[in-house]
């Protein structure tokens, strides 16, 4: 799981467990999680390009072992404020969340409604 360097403390010091990414992003999806994986959280770099297929590149450090606990398909509109706990601090409410999700994944603001669907990833760090 790619995290941007502007998260790298917060990684380093597992401060995060709840992640957003857009569209549908389940259990045999592309780039999907399935709850039960185990995977490795890394900061990136240097962002990729999937459609030259640049693969990013990633800091050496921090990096964490993580457990994908739960994978939720949610609207956008039916996110609330409990579903925000453990994100990211600049991302607690829906507003932030389309603004950050538009930022970060090149969006339009049009595209991000609350009828929009998004995955809510849930994780813990494993020892």
């Amino acid at each position: 799981m790619a995290f941007r360097r502007v998260y790298r403390e917060l990684l380093a010091r597992e401060a995060i467990t709840t992640v957003f990414r857009p569209g549908k992003r389940q259990c045999g999806d592309w780039r999907g999680y399935c709850p039960g994986d185990i995977v490795t959280a890394k900061v990136i770099a240097e962002v990729g390009l999937d459609r030259a297929r640049v693969a990013p590149i990633f800091l050496p450090e921090p990096r964490k072992v993580i457990r994908i606990d739960e994978v939720k398909l949610v609207r956008i509109g039916d996110l609330e404020a409990h579903d925000f706990v453990n994100a990211t601090p600049d991302v607690t409410s829906k507003a932030q969340l389309q603004w950050h999700l538009g930022l970060v994944y090149n969006l339009d603001k049009e595209t991000l409604s609350d009828d929009t669907p998004i995955t809510k990833i849930t994780f813990s760090y494993q020892r």
